[in-house]
């Protein structure tokens, strides 16, 4: 029963989605490369596209984009808008798909981005992708995944634990938008993101390290930028932590909240929702720059 009322939550939300989405201006000028399989099982969930700006002339940044959806809902195309306009502002984007609860754990969809990743690491090659700066984003459920994967990317034993294969990418900064950071935490919230983690969840090796309090004792977080706002109902509370949990464990880490105005509060994952609009744009190009920010030096650059 609980299933089949979310199932009709997430249908009436895919609604309001392709509605919102119809209203978008896309940017042009963006080269598409579509629907690349990362694993070869048949999985219509096991796809990624990549966009980067026609004509790019030297090596860009690499941006890896992980959508929302409550871990129950959406795929690339609910994000592509986002990722087009990241595409715009001068990066290569990796626009990746990953299955759904409750048919799998959200832990079973860390290993499918892992598994994008390895495609990414693979492929990196044929684009005109800078190296020295790959950076990972996700917002709301994909924030979970998103954070999760950046502190796989370095630590041999958090990827031992969850049972995840080295992608090989070094992850210099990660964005989180109205990240889920503590799937086990207070009511109700938990009543939710337990029903992510699978029957018996409490049985399983990774069971203590759902909460991003527990993994950050297991490896090295890279520098995080986090987005939250007044309308954020979801993961105000959530992304509000996080900036101070990681601040506490000396994580270098930006945080902008933000205000709508006349009364009107901005929503959850607005620069995701409306990139367009000049509050999302104005919070991309800031988590951006911090990208930009981190990038790695090369060992020639350094001398």
């Amino acid at each position: 029963m609980f299933d089949k009322l979310l199932k009709l939550f997430w249908q009436s939300v895919k609604k309001n989605d392709d509605k919102r989405i119809a209203t978008l201006t896309m940017p042009s000028g963006i080269h598409e490369s579509n629907h690349h399989r990362y694993l070869s099982d048949g999985n219509p969930y096991h796809l990624l596209d990549v966009y980067y700006p026609e004509n790019a002339a030297e090596k860009l940044q690499v941006v890896i984009d992980i959508h929302g959806g409550g871990w129950m809902y959406g795929d690339k195309e609910l994000n592509k808008p986002y990722c087009l306009y990241l595409a715009s502002q001068g990066n290569v984007v990796f626009n990746i798909s990953y299955r759904l609860c409750p048919e799998v754990t959200a832990i079973e969809q860390l290993r499918d981005v892992a598994a994008a990743l390895i495609w990414v690491r693979d492929h990196l090659a044929d684009y005109p992708c800078d190296t020295d700066s790959i950076c990972l984003t996700g917002d709301s459920a994909g924030g979970f995944l998103a954070c999760y994967t950046a502190m796989l990317s370095r630590s041999e034993k958090m990827r031992e634990i969850f049972d995840v294969p080295d992608f090989g990418l070094y992850i210099s900064a990660v964005g989180l938008t109205s990240p889920v950071t503590r799937m086990d935490a207070e009511f109700p919230m938990n009543i939710y993101t337990r029903h992510m983690l699978g029957k018996n969840f409490k049985e399983k090796k990774w069971a203590p390290y759902v909460n991003a309090d527990a993994i950050l004792s297991l490896g090295e977080m890279p520098p995080t930028f986090l987005v939250t706002s007044d309308g954020d109902i979801p993961a105000l509370k959530q992304t509000l932590y996080t900036a101070e949990l990681f601040r506490k464990n000396s994580i270098e880490t930006e945080l902008l909240y933000r205000q709508g105005e006349a009364g009107k509060k901005l929503p959850h994952v607005f620069p995701v929702l409306y990139p367009d609009s000049e509050e999302g744009a104005k919070a991309t190009q800031a988590m951006l720059r911090f990208f930009a920010a981190h990038r790695r030096e090369t060992a020639a650059e350094r001398t």
